[in-house]
């Protein structure tokens, strides 16, 4: 495709000067002298000219929905969620009990969106919250809170190679956008570390042209805590029951932190308080930041790693600064396996060779103690707190594993019948519900794309008729039953930005699926006791009816009281099953023969065998008369 301009032409098809109205030539004029034919462009060409560099910023406000922002609803739960990862992440980092205050309050100011639900179109309207999120974390330093919150993918998450909520520092920017997008307002973020005698104030947007923060004013201001941030930002929502769902769902998988949720979902409602308190005083051990591990990196990845390093002499000193569990004597024997001396130059290093060598050779897993997981007690007390009436609360875990050299660790816990329980599962008919699971990474909940998940498919793969619990075929078991799933790791492998859904790796199926083997054999116990027990208490009162027709005979016969006939009945049932439930003594064994001092020594073997021979003696059942057995 060519593009081109016609020039003027004269009447004899040439180009002409044009001539002053008099007649004569006007003076001359310094001007460039035009091309007569314009140049002309492929459409290669004219798509090269429309090229540009995009900012992050800038690809994150035209697809906000990869990130959870697609619609009102996810919107509010996920801007909730992100501002609520920063406050207990920042409260781990300072090495305090997390105590984090959200105030989500309704506005008169709306929003609305065109929809296509009729030919005209229609409105939707949403109101505009105001959202307060405060908490008594370490918080941010004064020179650093303009871009720590006004430049996309500014922060530390991304480069520490250790287990945070976040992993990319994404989500709080993502929410700055959305709602400078929906509320034309901006964010209002007031910070103070320990040894700042006031706290910061910043109004701010995100110029997403330049990926840049827009300052609209700062100052020094008072806070009411030693230390800790303050996030207020106006965004358009709808108000859902998730919203108090991810509350509760976060404080289960956070036993250590206390939670203060209040909300006024419409203009001049009475406010609405949740309040999880703590369930233990007890700080999670630290997660360790350790270095990235061999078998974890990408060749594109290594490559650029290699090209890049200025601080390695050696190849070998390459290998043991940048990666963990690799000793001296390890990089030797992977560079000779990869056709490579130790003392050669990094940049040599045939990376597709030297990650051969690791996957053929006796490499160690990473460090599995860089990991803090909730713990099985912790775990227990925390759905002891969240489902108080629970008939039956257990929890197991897996010992900490690894996948492509990064370190994860799976738990599980469940809650079994109850009211509680009962209306958190979702009810299939009278009677009869349908189990509910809890999916947490790294501790946070993951509220959304549940059928995407690793962590859903796996508990509905499991065969839970096996562990006597109703269930269709590739379904959860029909039980008033809550399933809590809990991964975590330094590197949660998201399907997506939002942080929706864990991919596949065949490493966690494997863990998850043990550990959820366990958690069923626990519940299998629980209900096989339940039936005993509601089995013995049938045959009682079976008992019970003939009891009473018995002693009303007996009274008739002997004329004794028929209520004290009736008593000593139910005694004597009642010393029958205590002697069920009490140990057995174990029979004496007859004394050994003396033998003779010639006599061939005996065996401890044979006399075992001629002990386990004898029977020991039956007890005799003791007899009364009616007399007797009356008195």
């Amino acid at each position: 495709m060519l593009v081109e301009a016609t020039p003027e032409i004269g009447a004899q098809g040439k180009a002409h000067k044009k001539v002053a109205p008099s007649g004569k030539a006007g003076p001359a004029k310094r001007k460039r002298a035009k091309p007569l034919h314009k140049e002309l462009l492929t459409a290669a060409e004219i798509e090269a000219r429309k090229m540009r560099a995009v900012n992050p910023a800038q690809y994150y406000r035209q697809n906000l929905g990869q990130l959870g922002f697609g619609d009102p609803e996810h919107a509010l739960v996920q801007t909730i969620k992100e501002l609520m990862d920063n406050s207990l992440d920042a409260c781990e980092a300072m090495g305090v009990l997390p105590e984090v205050n959200v105030e989500l309050t309704a506005t008169t100011k709306k929003y609305e969106v065109v929809t296509n639900k009729t030919k005209d179109g229609s409105l939707r309207t949403f109101p505009v919250f105001k959202l307060v999120v405060e908490d008594n974390g370490c918080g941010v330093v004064k020179g650093k809170v303009a871009k720590c919150f006004g430049s996309v993918l500014y922060g530390s998450k991304f480069f520490s190679f250790k287990q945070s909520r976040g992993q990319q520092g994404l989500g709080v920017h993502a929410a700055i956008i959305y709602a400078q997008l929906t509320s034309l307002e901006p964010a209002v973020i007031t910070t103070k570390t320990e040894s700042d005698p006031k706290a910061f104030r910043v109004v701010l947007k995100i110029d997403t042209e330049k990926n840049s923060p827009m300052l609209v004013s700062s100052e020094e201001v008072d806070f009411p805590k030693p230390h800790g941030t303050r996030v207020e930002l106006m965004i358009a929502g709808d108000y859902t029951q998730k919203v108090e769902s991810f509350i509760k769902e976060l404080s289960l998988a956070n036993p250590h932190a206390d939670l203060k949720f209040t909300v006024v979902a419409q203009p001049g409602q009475e406010p609405k308080v949740l309040h999880f308190e703590r369930a233990n005083q007890t700080l999670p051990p630290p997660p360790k930041e350790i270095k990235p591990h061999l078998l974890s990196m990408e060749p594109g990845a290594l490559l650029e790693m290699r090209s890049n390093d200025t601080c390695c002499a050696t190849a070998k000193q390459f290998l043991v600064r940048h990666f963990v569990r690799i000793s001296d004597a390890k990089a030797e024997e992977l560079l000779k396996a990869s056709g490579l001396t130790p003392s050669s130059p990094p940049k040599e290093i045939d990376v597709e060779a030297l990650l051969k060598a690791a996957r053929e050779g006796d490499l160690m897993r990473p460090p599995l103690d860089v990991l803090s997981p909730i713990g099985e007690d912790a775990l227990r007390q925390s759905i002891r707190r969240i489902y108080p009436d629970a008939e039956f609360i257990c929890t197991a875990s897996r010992e900490p594993w690894s996948y492509r050299g990064v370190p994860f660790q799976i738990e599980v816990g469940a809650a079994y019948g109850g009211q509680s329980v009962i209306e958190d599962c979702e009810r299939v008919k009278e009677g009869v519900f349908k189990s509910r699971v809890i999916r947490l990474a790294n501790k946070c909940p993951l509220i959304y794309d549940s059928k995407d998940c690793l962590l859903y498919k796996v508990v509905k793969e499991i065969n839970w008729r096996n562990y006597k619990l109703p269930q269709d075929e590739g379904n959860l078991p029909m039980a008033p039953l809550v399933i809590i799933v809990s991964l975590v790791s330094t590197k949660v492998p998201y399907s997506v930005p939002g942080k929706f859904a864990v991919a596949y790796h065949e490493e966690i199926r494997e863990q998850l699926r043990l550990a959820l083997q366990s958690l069923g054999r626990l519940i299998q116990g629980y209900i096989s006791h339940r039936q005993r027990q509601e089995h013995e208490q049938h045959r009682q009162s079976i008992f019970q009816i003939y009891a009473k027709e018995i002693a009303r005979d007996i009274s008739v016969l002997t004329g004794q009281d028929q209520a004290l006939i009736y008593g000593k009945l139910m005694e004597s049932i009642k010393s029958k099953q205590k002697a069920k439930t009490a140990h057995k003594p174990k029979p004496e064994e007859p004394p050994l023969p003396i033998a003779d001092s010639e006599a061939i020594p005996h065996r401890p073997e044979e006399k075992a065998e001629e002990v386990a021979k004898i029977p020991p003696p039956k007890p005799k059942k003791q007899q009364f008369t009616l007399e007797e057995y009356l008195r």
